[in-house]
């Protein structure tokens, strides 16, 4: 199925590039302010020529891709959605609420041509700061209605250490967020697929995703092993999942690479990987 007949269908093949301070920290574990800022450019762009013509959309920030790869690189007809966080609160995500970088908005994502934007939320329904994350989520989201731009929104658990508990986490986080109103919202899975691989139950917490939600729902891979993201998918979209929004699962591979390796690596492993991803969501 082409590009334009998932869109038609409204299924989401995208392509997230949008990473910051987590990409540095892939790239050189052990000294992350040693990635200069043109090399994450380099590889965002290279992603983008590699992969996004075979994307529904693509996912970018305006530090390194907005509007570095608005020169013509992200091809016609491919929109972008915009990340709207700041970034530095991952080492602490409750030392504050989550806001919008700095000279950044709302607006400023809808002027720069963006089809959407996204904010992502680190957010644990069970401890107190889940209070103030959801009032800084619920203003935004009223902002970004306001201006008139569609919204992903995409609340994350951290620190789970009980993977039993994982799938309550995701469930009462989507009734948290979903009467906000996003129109999208982007959701890790449900269970952990390494302490669960129990194929009904992942079903019936994907369902169960979909019977609380009045929007599309996407699923995020996490930065985990492509096997089980596809894995993960593929009982999602029988559940009622609207697609995918795909990051260094789909080209972790390519981004460790060296440049010169990285067409090679992205032609002959990761595109074939989109691929088959797509053929989920058709």
């Amino acid at each position: 199925m082409s590009v334009d007949d998932l869109t038609h269908k409204g299924r989401f093949a995208v392509l997230a590039i949008d990473h910051r301070d987590s990409l540095r920290s892939v790239l050189a574990p052990d000294n992350p302010d040693s990635v200069s800022h043109q090399a994450i450019v380099n590889l965002k762009h290279d992603l983008v020529v590699g992969l996004a013509g075979g994307a529904t959309g693509v996912m970018l920030e305006p530090e390194y891709s907005i509007p570095q790869l608005l020169d013509g690189t992200l091809p016609p007809g491919v929109g972008f959605t915009a990340a709207l966080e700041a970034q530095g609160y991952m080492a602490d995500p409750e030392a504050a609420p989550v806001a919008l970088l700095d000279g950044w908005s709302a607006q400023a994502a809808a002027d720069c041509g963006a089809a959407a934007a996204k904010l992502l939320v680190l957010y644990r329904p069970d401890r107190p700061h889940a209070t103030a994350q959801e009032k800084a989520a619920a203003e935004i989201v009223a902002e970004c209605r306001r201006v008139g731009i569609p919204l992903l929104v995409e609340p994350l658990f951290y620190a789970l250490d009980d993977p039993s508990i994982r799938p309550k986490i995701v469930l009462d986080t989507v009734d948290r967020f979903a009467p906000m109103g996003p129109d999208v919202l982007k959701l890790p899975f449900p269970i952990d697929p390494d302490h669960d691989a129990d194929q009904a139950r992942w079903a019936a917490a994907c369902s169960e995703i979909t019977a609380r939600s009045d929007m599309p729902w996407t699923l995020l891979s996490g930065g985990g092993a492509f096997e089980s993201y596809h894995a993960q998918l593929d009982v999602a979209m029988a559940s009622g999942c609207s697609g995918f929004t795909v990051g260094r699962a789909l080209w972790g591979e390519a981004a460790l690479a060296p440049p010169a390796d990285r067409p090679r690596i992205i032609d002959d492993l990761i595109a074939p990987r989109l691929a088959a991803l797509k053929e989920l969501v058709a």
